[in-house]
């Protein structure tokens, strides 16, 4: 029986979605790139808009909702539920400037834990939209792969993407690694090892989010070549050895001297 779709998240599941921890997505929260809920019942409101700052003018209530679901919190709230693992909440985040949305007078706070913290459908869609961020524990798509010698530019399903000096040495490595008997490598030592000052995998490769169809990731912080793409029986990864002078992508694509990679 086909199950309806969730409209909201627990943090830790899109932390595995994302192969990212739950402590990363607090700070994307705090920098307001991304946008944290607390699911409310049957809760009274006040909504109005801010007027001025002269003598007699100030916040003008245009509605008095009844709020249910998933309710945005300011960054305000979730510091402090970060700091001390919980908070009190009477006022929630609106989309409109100079608006406000608070509990209704007489209506005690709510009070919000860590652990209540969600994400909505339509949030989680917008960020991977935005930042290119992709589901872990969704399949991937196998698609035929190929390579020059240094990993600077990688074929993936006809379409061929260069990478930075740093990241190719990470898919080096990486390529090493998965002709050991453990492929996994911790993703802060890969970083050390080539010499970045990035804190996360995640971010060297943020302009290229192709690379997740390369490097799978186990959600604890280490990281491994796809294993569908190194299965030797399916051939995914063939090596293209250049020869002489550079050759265009396009030539690149159309050159039938493919060599299969070990």
């Amino acid at each position: 029986m086909p199950l309806p779709q969730k409209r909201w998240f627990r943090l830790a599941d899109i932390a595995t979605r994302w192969s990212v921890t739950v402590g990363d997505l607090q700070d994307y929260a705090l920098d307001e790139v991304l946008q944290l809920a607390a699911f409310v019942v049957d809760l009274p409101a006040e909504m109005g808009s801010w007027e001025g700052n002269g003598p007699g003018e100030g916040p003008v209530v245009q509605d008095l909702p009844i709020l249910n679901g998933p309710q945005p919190l300011l960054r305000s709230s979730l510091l402090a539920i970060f700091r001390d693992g919980q908070a009190e909440v009477r006022a929630f985040r609106c989309q409109r400037p100079n608006t406000y949305l608070h509990i209704g007078s007489g209506v005690a706070a709510i009070v919000v834990r860590r652990d209540d913290l969600l994400m909505t459908r339509e949030e989680r869609d917008r960020f991977e939209r935005e930042h290119g961020a992709a589901s872990a524990p969704e399949p991937l798509v196998v698609a035929e792969i190929s390579h020059n010698d240094d990993f600077s530019k990688v074929c993936v399903a006809g379409q061929w993407h260069s990478f930075g000096p740093k990241q190719a040495a990470v898919l080096r490595l990486l390529k090493l690694a998965s002709e050991a008997d453990d492929p996994w490598r911790d993703g802060k030592r890969l970083l050390a090892d080539i010499g970045s000052t990035t804190l996360r995998l995640a971010d060297l490769f943020k302009r290229r989010p192709v690379w997740r169809q390369l490097v799978q990731a186990d959600g604890k912080g280490s990281y491994r070549f796809t294993a569908t793409a190194l299965s030797p029986e399916r051939r995914r990864i063939r090596l293209f050895r250049s020869a002489g002078r550079r050759m265009p992508h396009g030539a690149l694509a159309k050159t039938g001297s493919m060599t299969q990679s070990r």
